[in-house]
């Protein structure tokens, strides 16, 4: 049975599994090119839908209540657009966020004028599941027609009750050879405390970016959960979300996430959706950032992985870049194609459904989590089956160069630590540690770096292109 919901003179109907907004043409909210399920925000050009299994509305500007959660993503494309999610109490449908790059103007602005513009976007509420005792309100606006390389203050909520003024910054043009530094890390799980933790070692290197490979709560239906990452505090007072509001975190689904509305509706990717394709687009996607390539995959369960929708999306989106202009390419995803050690190992349904496409288009590195420690190996190109024999272009040890491609596990923001093990022979580095990557990129040359927790090196390299 649908639902009918009015909000700023649009009808939403609503069934089990889907959001459809109708007769919304002239709300000005969104342009006259939509169908029954998605919308386009003003002055972007492309389509957003909200959550699936989610009550949802267009701002409307009432509500006092201020927001939290507040955390940015890349919608698009990355240095002209920005996405904004939040949470409030659930009588709170204003949706908007301010934004200049004059922060003194934010700052006292309680709507739009000089120097501030305003975005609206939509809210969605999903019900309790057995973990909650009640629903949850998330808010989502996408901000299109930036300038690329600028620094832009922001705050988020509805008129007499916004956000803390945050900043982030657009990337360089597609293609640009200006530095490029981004951060990789994943299972947070049971220590929100770590998670700030690495958050805040991430926040001190200055990134443009953040991967996360999935796995960030146990129960991915549990909001007491997600609330408890989003508010993560270190031992020091460094709360994640400080850098998760000017820093966009790009996430993939883990098996306990579980493509959960919980991680559907908090999380804004890009959408482009595809038939066969779950999440309204967002369960597999990719961007440009200056002269980098991001893909974001998902392995869980694994039916999803060997799905001919996604390969098929894979291969067409990797025949696409310009290795010209765009040399640098990184794929994410959550169970690992190599893995020597843990409680999992390499995944051999994934290693046969996306390598022979990773091989083909000589993908730079593949990042992934679930064994909870951290792994790199040798330049791998051609292997085939079960744990056979490296083609042998495919073995070359350090130092690293492009004979092949980095299957990296980077999984210790907080969940339980598993045993390493470096003796299979495709492993080249393995510690059962906390830790993060830092990636540099300077034109055609990659710095590689990952750290402990407690800021010594684990692993480092450089190569050239």
């Amino acid at each position: 049975m649908n639902r009918i919901i009015l909000a700023s003179g649009c009808a939403f109907a609503l069934g089990v599994t889907a959001v459809a907004f109708v007769g919304c043409e002239d709300t000005g909210l969104i342009s006259s090119n939509f169908d029954a399920s998605a919308y386009t925000p003003e002055g972007c050009g492309f389509e957003v839908s909200p959550a699936t299994e989610t009550v949802a509305g267009f701002d409307d500007g009432l509500g006092t209540g201020t927001p939290d959660h507040v955390h940015v993503s890349i919608n698009s494309d990355a240095s002209s657009t920005v996405a904004v999610n939040w949470r409030t109490n659930l009588e709170t449908t204003g949706t908007q966020v301010l934004y200049g790059t004059d922060q003194t103007a934010i700052e006292a602005a309680d709507g739009p004028g000089d120097g501030v513009s305003v975005q609206s976007g939509h809210w969605m509420n999903f019900e309790a599941s057995i973990f909650d005792t009640a629903p949850t309100q998330i808010h989502e606006v996408h901000i299109c027609g930036l300038s690329p390389d600028t620094t832009y203050y922001y705050k988020a909520g509805s008129p007499g009750a916004w956000s803390e003024v945050y900043d982030f910054s657009t990337a360089p043009t597609v293609g640009s050879t200006s530095p490029v530094r981004f951060a990789v890390t994943g299972d947070s799980r049971n220590e929100p405390s770590i998670f700030a933790e690495v958050q805040e070692a991430i926040d001190a290197e200055g990134v443009d970016f953040e991967l996360f490979s999935g796995d960030a709560v146990i129960a991915g239906a549990n909001q007491g959960q997600w609330n408890a990452f989003f508010e993560a505090e270190s031992g020091n007072g460094f709360k994640a979300i400080d850098l998760l509001a000017r820093t966009p975190l790009m996430v993939v689904n883990g098996n306990h996430d579980n493509l959960q509305v919980n991680y559907d509706a908090q999380f804004a990717m890009p959408q482009d959706k595809v038939d066969g394709e779950l999440l309204n687009g967002e369960e597999w996607w990719s961007f440009d950032y200056g002269n980098v390539h991001v893909i974001g995959l998902n392995d869980s369960p694994e039916i999803n992985a060997i799905s001919q929708p996604q390969r098929q999306w894979l291969e067409a989106d990797l025949a696409a870049v310009d290795r010209t202009s765009t040399p640098w390419v990184f794929v994410v995803h959550h169970k690992p194609t190599y893995s020597c050690g843990g409680s999992h190992g390499s995944n051999l349904d994934i290693r046969s459904a996306w390598q022979p496409i990773f091989d083909r288009f000589e993908v730079d590195i593949v990042f992934a989590g679930h064994d909870h420690l951290y792994e790199r190996s040798k330049p791998i190109r051609g292997l085939q089956g079960v744990e056979g024999q490296l083609a042998e272009a495919g073995v070359n040890g350090t130092p690293v160069d492009q004979s092949g491609t980095l299957y990296v596990v980077a999984a210790g923001a907080g969940a339980p630590l598993y045993g390493a093990d470096d003796q299979c022979f495709h492993t080249e580095v393995a510690e059962s540690t906390r830790n993060y990557v830092i990636v540099d990129i300077q034109d055609r040359t990659l710095e590689y770096t990952a750290y402990r927790l407690n800021g010594t090196v684990l692993d480092s390299f450089t190569y050239s292109k």
